[in-house]
């Protein structure tokens, strides 16, 4: 079947991977947020719950590590980086069924190790979607590309999260379960009728040597890495350093965001709402900050949502130190969470245009995912330090620790700057000089 490419044009490309990572979005929502929220309501400890986060975002932290698989071995004859994407989707849905199924007080163990392998697979492919983005999104597409990219991912995580606690309070967990499953093949559905990945090989021909192959490609490809990060001018170095440092505040984002909503009293259908409107305002500020950062200069729509991110996360721990959290009047509450979403998305929206343009296409995969995989480190270290000072101290002081530190990570900002190649200018190496892909075997 000749299905259209939606790859071939520049809004197709917006839309493309702007659905693409609603997939992403789907399962990461249902497991941070509404387990998350659906863990608090059963009395799982915010510590606890600090550690399950973190085990979420582990893969995601590391994924760096098994990301050359997708740059080397490229499964020409199955559509390239497609055939990753629509691999991992089918495993995504399958583990999130197991996951679903575990008794969360009796066996959370057995919780953490499956949580972690199915977002094992949404990391995986997250690297062959940000591959195909860095091979084939124009230089002046980057911030609206990113944009519609990270607003997909926020309308995922409403659909994942708002919606799924919505379905579960009307009827149950495991019509929630069922929800996310159908979500998820609806997205498979529009890569394998939509998406081809332009640089696959229709006619790639079987490795007489595989093994040699791919030990030959391997050292090449070791080499381009190594000298994509440190021989590239400072901007990769600078960018290692920032990747490690929080987006701006970000406890209202991530797992304190799912707690404190349960702990000042709401319920799920209060959530979902919220959810809903912290996700849609997330999405917008992606969309704002992608086309900020294009017009005006990534780094200046970083350092701008940065700082608005620490402010309203200093407010609200402000309100909550002077009168207590569940005296907070609930449209400050409810304004300085979907503030911060918007805020937070406009970051995101940026910053990551900062990490493609430090990324060699040659070995996009990889760079970019370790750029991300650090970032993910950053998260997951935050979530686990957020849970055990909200658990011993409050949420107060998580949110004036949360946002110094947004405020400190500021003061890098002014140093990134893009790759340089040899002749000491941006790099625009095409898809073509990557090192010899290893043929799969078949």
């Amino acid at each position: 079947m000749n299905s259209k490419n939606l790859l071939a044009t520049r809004n197709g490309r917006f839309t493309t991977f702007g659905l693409l990572y609603v997939s992403e979005g789907i399962p990461y929502g249902f497991t941070s947020v509404a387990m998350v929220a659906f863990m608090r309501q059963h009395g799982v400890s915010l510590d606890l719950i600090g550690t399950f986060v973190a085990a979420l975002f582990m893969p995601w932290a590391f994924k760096w590590a098994w990301a050359p698989l997708v740059d080397l071995i490229k499964l020409h004859r199955w559509g390239g980086r497609r055939a990753w994407i629509i691999a991992c989707n089918a495993m995504m849905i399958v583990t999130l069924l197991i996951t679903g199924s575990i008794d969360v007080q009796q066996n959370f163990t057995l919780l953490l190790i499956m949580v972690t392998l199915h977002n094992f697979f949404c990391a995986t492919q997250d690297v062959a979607i940000d591959s195909l983005a860095v091979s084939t999104l124009e230089a002046d597409e980057r911030g609206r590309g990113n944009g519609f990219m990270f607003a997909g991912q926020y309308f995922g995580i409403m659909l994942g999260g708002g919606g799924a606690v919505f379905v579960n309070g009307l009827f149950g967990f495991d019509a929630a379960l069922a929800y996310i499953c159908a979500l998820l093949l609806l997205n498979l559905s529009f890569v394998l009728l939509f998406v081809r990945d332009p640089f696959a090989q229709r006619n790639a021909t079987r490795a007489a040597n595989f093994t040699r192959t791919l030990v030959t490609s391997l050292i090449k490809f070791v080499k381009e890495v190594y000298a994509s990060f440190w021989l590239s001018g400072r901007g990769p170095i600078i960018g290692v350093a920032f990747s490690l440092l929080p987006a701006g505040a970000m406890a209202l984002a991530y797992a304190t965001l799912a707690t404190i909503q349960v702990d000042y009293g709401l319920d799920d259908n209060q959530i979902a709402k919220l959810q809903t409107l912290n996700t849609l305002a997330a999405a917008t500020g992606c969309i704002v900050g992608g086309m900020f950062g294009d017009r005006f200069g990534a780094k200046r729509a970083i350092a701008i949502a940065f700082a608005l991110t620490a402010s309203v996360s200093f407010a609200l721990a402000t309100q909550i130190s002077e009168v207590g959290l569940v005296a907070v009047a609930p449209s400050f509450f409810y304004g300085i969470i979907i503030a911060h979403g918007f805020f937070f998305g406009m970051a995101y929206g940026a910053r990551n245009a900062i990490f493609m343009s430090m990324t060699n296409p040659a070995v996009a995969a990889t760079q970019f995912t370790a750029f991300m995989g650090m970032s993910n480190l950053a998260i997951s270290f935050g979530n686990y330090w957020q849970g055990i000072v909200a658990e011993r101290m409050g949420y107060a002081q998580v949110l004036y620790l949360d946002a110094g530190i947004a405020l400190l990570v500021i003061c890098l900002i002014p140093f990134l700057r893009a790759r340089e190649g040899s002749s000491g200018r941006t790099d625009s190496t095409a898809e073509s000089a990557l090192p010899a892909p290893v043929p799969v075997a078949d």
